[in-house]
């Protein structure tokens, strides 16, 4: 199915005539108006919350996602606020119930926390895709929580610019797999969901690119390694490994010409840039292709950073890398 902004619309025309006093006659016609986009974002306004809290006597809303359940528990993601472990918590729903809610943990790194609910009524979990497949120039969708104040539920519209890595907080080694969309987002929205246009989660709205028209969100894949870790563990370990890299597999025809990777290699990560500073630099170097990880495989982006996340900072890896046509081990320190 080949999706665009506006695939159908439905008009009735229902004309109602009058005549005013000078015998003129006005032809009302009201226009029921539905698309594609306003459809989907019915169906998902169930999965989307405001998260209230009070800090130093001061209220914060952000929004959330209904993101998971077990036996006894709701699950909501939200972008991390200060005094969330003040108490205080609570969730508004889309009609407007609210609950009490507590924090689960915090990421720093990614500025996302986990908040756990036990509403009296059934909830609806968001759909969540992939923010692997997405690519530049598809068609995304912003949305927030509804206001308790003004009843409003904002909803804004774009398209991806870039899926990438950033360091989201300055001081990190972690650069968070991320998506920029060219898309308005106000602070009550953060915390809220970045969609594709069927409706499926891709990522959760945390910033602002430094543009009013950019922001950018947490991609979804990297929302499931952060919900393992909270559960789990209640906190977040993993190994930075500081350099930037890309998928083979993902890499075109032109680009690999370019690198003198073969047009067959389609599993691996190659190196793109290492910092001065980066523990990496002297024993990595930028074309280097990154095939296993302590024997394991490296298929991608996605299974590298996978791996990071069942490591901590001190950790020593092993890599087995390719360059210039050999192949070699070397060891890497962890951030």
């Amino acid at each position: 199915m080949v999706w665009n902004v506006i695939l159908t619309c439905f008009i009735a025309e229902r004309p109602a005539r009058q005549k005013d006093t000078n015998g003129n006659t006005t032809e009302n016609v009201v226009v029921d108006y539905s698309t594609d986009i306003s459809e989907m974002a019915e169906n998902v306004r169930s999965s989307i919350v405001t998260v209230n809290s009070q800090v130093s006597g001061l209220r914060r809303t952000a929004s959330g996602i209904v993101y998971a359940r077990d036996d006894d528990s709701v699950y909501i993601f939200t972008t991390e606020q200060q005094g969330f472990d003040e108490g205080g918590l609570t969730v508004t729903f889309d009609s407007s119930a609210t609950v009490k809610a507590e924090l689960v943990a915090s990421d720093h790194e990614c500025e996302v926390s986990l908040l756990r609910i036990q509403p009296p009524f059934e909830v609806t979990l968001m759909r969540s895709g992939s923010s692997a497949v997405i690519r530049q120039g598809e068609y995304a969708a912003a949305m927030g929580g509804r206001s308790i104040f003004s009843n409003s539920a904002p909803m804004s519209f774009g398209i991806i610019s870039r899926p990438a890595y950033r360091k989201i907080d300055a001081g990190s080694n972690w650069a968070a797999s991320t998506i920029d969309v060219d898309a308005i987002v106000t602070a009550d929205m953060l915390g809220g969901p970045l969609l594709n246009v069927g409706g499926q989660l891709i990522g959760m709205l945390v910033g602002k690119t430094g543009s009013d028209r950019m922001a950018f969100a947490i991609g979804v894949n990297e929302m499931k390694l952060l919900f393992d870790e909270f559960i789990t563990s209640g906190k977040v370990e993993r190994g930075a490994l500081s350099l930037s890299y890309r998928s083979i597999a993902n890499m075109r025809a032109y680009e690999k010409s370019e690198r003198s990777i073969k047009l067959d290699v389609t599993s691996g990560v190659l190196v793109t840039g290492i910092p001065e500073n980066s523990p990496c630099s002297g024993i990595l170097q930028e074309g280097d292709l990154l095939l296993k990880m302590d024997g394991q495989e490296i298929t991608d982006e996605e299974a590298l950073r996978e791996m990071l996340y069942d490591h901590m900072s001190g950790d020593t890896v092993i890599f087995t890398v390719q360059r210039a046509g050999e192949n070699s081990e070397v060891s890497v320190s962890l951030q």
